[in-house]
């Protein structure tokens, strides 16, 4: 099968051209023809080839018109596969759209686009993370990710307590070198995701921390989200899940204790990361999405 992925046309970092990349990874290891449609951080596409099979769009869509959709479907099938769909600014561009595409695919379940929409979480990509054999465990705490003023607040005051630490906010670093950083940590934290900032109580999908920092092998301490019942048992959860909130001050000092504590019981810490890493490969990896999506072609 000939499959098209199709990039975001955000003309930036962006976290759809990551989910389009290791989508492009998942449809080379399924032994399927990949065709890129597009760039990381390119403009639109405004035109596909023949003898596409399917045309998969990773995006909110803010570049995709309703009248580049009718061309595309001209050629063939075209799906999309929408990300942090409860943030309001992507509404009015997924809106022009999701009933005109042959198939809407979203990550989580707290949308208002209608039962015609399948639920499919990103995942994890095994080709890009991955655990690497006889890796020192470097830093105490880990940390990679947009550098929202929260965030970078949060990791200042978590090294004040934990000052071995590593975290990155650039949106610079390669794939090789994130993987790196996870496979050198002892805990990676995820305290709030780019969509706990607008509206906590609505927050249901998993972010690319949920699926990367496990698939490398690395133990991982994240916010709650209800997502997280499709992906991990329920005692996974509970050990290494923390509530998400704005405020710092209340926050830390239940971080901080979870944080030392997986420091100080490293048998407990690495039982917990070998658990996750399985639940990943065995059902949550960007190739079990893709061979998801093309059941409907």
């Amino acid at each position: 099968m000939r499959v098209g992925v199709m990039y975001s046309g955000i003309l930036d970092a962006n976290g759809a051209d990551y989910v389009a990349d290791f989508l492009g990874n998942a449809v080379r290891v399924s032994g399927n023809d990949l065709v890129k449609l597009g760039t990381f951080g390119g403009p639109q596409t405004q035109d596909i080839p023949d003898g596409l099979d399917v045309v998969i769009h990773s995006s909110g869509g803010f570049h995709l018109t309703p009248e580049l959709i009718e061309k595309f479907k001209k050629k063939t099938k075209f799906f999309v596969w929408t990300h942090n769909d409860e943030i309001p600014n992507w509404h009015p561009s997924i809106s022009t759209f999701t009933n005109l595409v042959h198939k809407h695919f979203s990550y989580t379940k707290a949308h208002n686009w209608g039962p015609h929409v399948e639920y499919l979480p990103i995942g994890g990509d095994h080709t890009v993370y991955f655990p690497i054999k006889g890796c020192v465990k470097r830093y105490d705490i880990g940390m990679v990710g947009c550098g929202h003023p929260w965030r970078r607040q949060f990791a200042e005051r978590v090294k004040r307590t934990f000052p071995n630490c590593s975290f990155d906010f650039t949106m610079g670093l390669t794939h090789a070198d994130i993987n790196l950083i996870y496979n050198s940590t002892k805990v990676v934290i995820a305290p709030m995701q780019d969509c706990d900032q607008y509206n906590p109580e609505i927050v249901f999908g998993c972010p690319c921390r949920t699926f990367d920092v496990p698939a490398s092998g690395a133990f991982q301490l994240q916010v709650l989200r209800k997502g997280l019942e499709d992906i991990h048992d329920g005692e996974t959860i509970r050990q290494t899940t923390l509530k998400s909130t704005r405020d710092i001050d209340s926050v830390l000092p239940v971080w901080v204790d979870r944080i030392r504590y997986f420091l100080e019981h490293e048998r407990e810490r690495e039982a917990l990361a070998a658990q996750m890493h399985r639940q990943i490969m065995n059902k949550h990896l960007y190739l079990h999405r893709l061979n998801r999506m093309l059941e409907f072609v």
